[in-house]
């Protein structure tokens, strides 16, 4: 083999070799030459040789990993020979099975009633319910698994660990009721007038058991620990009650109508839960509807040959909100065993939750105008409304890092929503063998954040980079809940970006008035991605952080077509949304390198999309400004290496969509036919979901939202699994 170099792809065919790469040496390339010969490995290493075999059939196969990123300890110690792993990169399958997980629910739900008339319109009734819910939830994690490499015990890492959780919790609700119609003392027909008074009170009970046990054999699959749990170590072993969670309701309904045209509802509750203070335990939520029949009113007559029906209806209204975990008015402890403290196998430690003995009722306030209406002797019908909502008092689990706890659960700030909506239903046709009916809606949503308390604003990180990328969504006084913050892109750097290359320092100079981004991407060279300069001050930093997407839609609704003829029947129906914002955390993921070595780009990171140093024709890296140029005159995206993961609105995707959610298709056989078996009906269907969704979103599902444990983070598609198609094939039979 002569003395050059080997380029990409190059295929040798000879009875003897040797090789040698033209490079020098680079503290951004450390790479392993590994070749195959009739079954003899033959190992060189260095900081200047590349990755490849030579076959039996004395074929050179050359590969290397995107060169401007540090390949370091590509040796044994990064993966192993054969099959197995290197470094982190797994058999899909393989890591599949190694977080399996299953779940076995069962629920159980009684309810019962007792009415008695104790005189004339004079009623009482009783209500009972009963739920008992199980749910029993098996976790294994194997050899490939991240959390098996860093269990609590040394001599339990690398080894199959897993997790038993039982869950069982017993809801009992009873409702009593009284009410009278006082239609026997109103003797004027035109009046009516009753009322209803009656009391409930639930209680819940939830015991969650959790069995964690490290230290399998390493031959041991999931179905095998679960089922063989002494073989492995515990490690814990908690059996936790949750404090009883009671509410306690009295309430009370007043309807009145005068002449089926003026109608007035009155309502009251008062509500305790024992998931407040003594003094905060009571909340008082009254609620209040008026309406009109307009089309009653007497100089409406001249339309009566078209409009059938036509009522206002104005309403104003209170609402409770307790959702928060039982649990909260005190600190509660927690026993975890360990053997990183001093030997001791075991400590109790507050909770990562502060208490908060101050908690109340979150209360929601609605305003509403509605208007509906039934034209052409009911072939259209809808409704027109308009509505402010506003909550305050939101209970919210807020960041308290430094405290020594992580979060504290708060009422702080007023958030507002105001909107219009608008929906209708149209049979179309309406004839003995067949039809069409037409329904459909659209709302228009704005939201406000009025207050937060003592803040203006603050800051909450989704976590799914860990740390890297720091808060990035913003929820802010004046602002929305959705509101995702982050750098805005500026494309990548591109050679004009810098007077040279400096060989003594093996550093890029940037030309003045070019901002510097090394402080959040790395040490910059052409190729780099690029980041707007908010501020001018020549350097990227924090402070150049603004809003870049909104998940909020501008609009949102849905359609139905529903068609019959001649015994066959089909079915659709529509959603959509516009103007919402999907946070692509995937896009970032799987187009940059951050800290680690070994990535799977995606295909915008394709050869021959993105930038390149590495010169085909010498195979070799190369900083020589000219040739760069040259090289990446027609690639569009910037080089993935960077220090870490950085959010910028380019993985912000407008996820405006229109699904098809369901379509059916229905035959039912003549009554004729059925008639003879004692069939009352017989339908055969098919049905689709999820058949079709037109978006220009990028990802799986432009609905996604993987990040759900609080609900200031929303949309973030995250590793979202696709959702899944189906098809059902059924029989609807009545005798």
């Amino acid at each position: 083999m002569n003395d050059k170099a080997i380029q990409i792809g190059s295929s040798f065919k000879r009875d003897n070799f040797s090789l040698k790469l033209n490079t020098t040496p680079s503290k951004t390339t450390t790479l392993d030459f590994q070749a195959r010969y009739s079954d003899t490995d033959v190992r060189g290493g260095g900081a200047n040789d590349a990755t490849g075999s030579y076959d039996t059939d004395h074929r050179l196969r050359y590969a290397v990993i995107y060169s401007p990123i540090p390949l370091a300890n590509l040796d044994p110690s990064a993966g192993s020979d054969g099959d197995e792993e290197l470094g982190n990169l797994y058999n899909p399958i393989q890591s599949t099975w190694d977080n399996d997980r299953k779940q076995e629910r069962k629920n159980l739900n009684l309810a019962g009633s007792f009415g008695w008339e104790i005189f004339k319109n004079f009623k009482a009734k009783a209500e009972f319910g009963y739920d008992d819910n199980k749910n029993y939830d098996q976790r294994y994690w194997g050899l490939t698994t991240y959390y098996i490499k860093n269990v609590p015990t040394g001599d339990n890492q690398g080894h199959p660990a897993i997790r038993l959780t039982d869950t069982n919790s017993h809801r009992f609700r009873s409702t009593n009721t009284i009410s009278y119609d006082f239609k026997k003392l109103i003797k004027n027909d035109d009046h009516s007038l009753n009322v209803m008074l009656g009391h409930e009170y639930i209680i819940t009970k939830k015991r969650v058991n959790t069995d964690e046990v490290h230290g399998f054999p390493t031959d041991f699959d999931a179905e095998t620990a679960w089922k063989l749990t002494s073989q492995g170590h515990p490690y814990t072993v908690d059996d936790s009650y949750s404090a009883d969670d009671k509410l306690l309701s009295f309430f009370g309904r007043a309807n009145y109508n005068f002449k089926d045209r003026y109608l007035l509802s009155a309502t009251f509750r008062a509500d305790a839960s024992s998931k407040f203070s003594k003094d905060n335990r009571w909340g008082y939520f009254p609620s209040a509807a008026l309406a009109w029949r307009i089309s009653s009113e007497p100089f409406m007559k001249s339309t009566k040959s078209w409009l059938d029906d036509l009522k206002l209806r104005l309403s104003y209204g209170t609402a409770g909100n307790n959702n928060i975990p039982t649990g909260q008015l005190v600190q509660m402890y927690n026993n975890s065993a360990t053997t990183w403290v001093n030997g001791i196998e075991n400590y109790w430690a507050p909770s990562k939750t502060m208490a908060n003995p101050d908690l109340k009722w979150e209360t929601t306030i609605t305003r509403n105008v509605g208007l509906d209406f039934t034209l052409f002797g009911g072939k259209l019908n809808g409704t027109l409304e308009g509505y402010i909502n506003t909550t305050k008092d939101l209970l919210i689990e807020f960041p308290v890092q430094g405290t020594g706890y992580d979060t504290q659960y708060r009422n702080m700030g007023k958030t507002q929503n105001k909107g219009v909506e608008f929906s209708f239903t149209w049979h179309a046709i309406n004839q003995k063998d067949w039809g069409i009916d037409l329904g459909g809606n659209i709302g228009f949503n704005k939201t406000k954040i009025k207050s937060l308390g003592q803040m203006n604003d603050f800051g909450w990180n989704t976590n799914w980079a860990s740390t890297e990328i720091g808060n990035d969504y913003r929820i802010a006084v004046g602002g929305a809940v959705g509101e995702i913050i982050g750098y805005q892109n500026a494309g990548r750097y591109e050679v004009s970006d810098f007077t040279g290359y400096d060989t003594k320092t093996s550093t890029w100079k940037l030309k003045d008035g070019v901002a510097d981004a090394t402080a959040i991407i790395g040490t910059v060279r052409p190729g780099s991605i690029k980041l707007v300069d908010q501020d001018g001050n020549g350097t990227i930093g924090s402070e150049d952080i603004v809003k870049i997407g909104d998940t909020n839609p501008t609009a949102f609704g849905g359609f139905n077509i529903a068609a019959h003829a001649y015994g066959f029947d089909l079915s659709a129906n529509f959603n959509f949304s516009i103007g919402n914002d999907v946070y692509n955390a995937n896009k970032i993921e799987y187009t940059s390198t951050s800290k680690y070595q070994y990535r799977n780009m995606i295909d915008i990171m394709a050869d021959g999309k993105r930038w390149t140093n590495l010169d085909p024709e010498t195979g070799l890296l190369t900083n020589d400004p000219t040739r760069l140029a040259e090289l990446n005159a027609t690639t569009t995206m910037w080089s993935p290496y960077m220090s870490k993961f950085v959010l910028t609105d380019w993985a912000i995707e407008d996820a405006s969509f229109l699904r098809l959610n369901t379509l059916s298709l229905g035959y039912t056989l003549p009554a004729t036919l059925t008639k003879k078996a004692g069939i009352t009906n017989l339908r055969f269907y098919v049905t689709g979901y999820n058949l079709v969704t037109i978006t220009g979103y990028s990802g799986y599902d432009p609905e996604a939202d993987c990040i759900r444990k609080t609900a200031l983070t929303p949309s973030v598609d995250y590793s979202g699994y696709p959702r899944s198609r189906q098809f059902v094939i059924g029989m609807n039979l009545n005798f």
